[in-house]
């Protein structure tokens, strides 16, 4: 093999990563692999709910490899989505490399058109990439039962969180009978404590709190109707710190952008048409 053979390598290979069949191809394997983990977790769903408190790594070293008949999916579907992320992003690059080339016979305002699917892309990358932030490095505090008066101490001395009332709403419509009386809107009145201050927050299942780079979730509590508030109050909380939350953010933010950009694109042609 010659020296022009040997520098043609790196050439090629760039191009079959960037290539468009490459990506069709890759989104058919997701699919069939995706439908395979689908059986897999409805047949053994035991296996996977631990994936959300241990993370990606600890989850792979005991549930993952010791039972490699129902995850070898998941490990099949890591391979995929690494081979589209490398995919999308070469096929960005070279799309964008040809854009730049040509700046100079295109309108500022149309170039920047142009770039919007690209900008999509790359914050599906970003999106991505919090994804695997999230579950490589995420903290989670699981089991954590308070009841009314107790605190509890997030690590590292980063606040703390105190229960103070159980605020209920129960069901009293008549459309479904199986709720009545049931408990629908729980609301945990707390007091969080960090950096020396003291305020008061209210704490649901679709109203998160933050505290000390923390998230508190409402996993469970009781009592379940209104008859038992005086007995057995509590919250069982869900604590973690999710440094992929930023990468999300940005990510959605740059879809936005792209979106705009595309939707740019589009006001263009239409006034050329016209």
């Amino acid at each position: 093999m010659n020296v022009v053979n040997v520098l043609r390598v790196p050439t090629l290979f760039w191009r079959a990563l960037a290539s468009i069949n490459l990506t069709i191809v890759l989104c058919l394997l997701l699919a069939a692999d995706v439908l395979w983990g689908y059986a897999c977790i409805k047949w053994r769903t035991a296996l996977f709910i631990p994936l959300n408190d241990l993370g990606i790594v600890p989850w792979i070293q005991t549930y993952g490899l010791g039972n490699l008949q129902h995850t070898s999916w998941f490990f099949l579907l890591l391979l995929l989505l690494a081979v589209l992320a490398l995919n999308t992003a070469s096929c960005t690059l070279e799309r964008v490399r040809h854009l730049l080339a040509a700046r100079a016979s295109l309108p500022r305002l149309r170039l920047v058109a142009k770039l919007g699917p690209h900008i999509m892309h790359a914050a599906v990358l970003v999106i991505l990439v919090g994804y695997l932030a999230s579950y490589l490095y995420t903290e989670v505090v699981v089991g954590t039962v308070l009841l009314p008066g107790r605190s509890y101490t997030l690590p590292d001395n980063a606040g703390s969180i105190t229960f103070t009332d159980f605020i209920h709403q129960p069901y009293q419509g008549i459309r479904l009978d199986v709720f009545q009386g049931e408990v629908i809107r729980p609301q945990a009145a707390l007091v969080l404590r960090a950096d020396g201050q003291t305020w008061e927050a209210t704490l649901g299942y679709n109203r998160p709190v933050r505290l000390g780079g923390y998230s508190v979730h409402l996993d469970n509590f009781a009592p379940k109707k209104p008859g038992g508030m005086r007995l057995n109050k509590r919250i069982d909380l869900h604590i973690r710190k999710d440094p992929g939350v930023v990468l999300y953010l940005a990510g959605i933010a740059m879809f936005c952008l792209g979106i705009g950009a595309y939707m740019l694109d589009w006001r263009i042609f239409w006034e050329v048409r016209k």
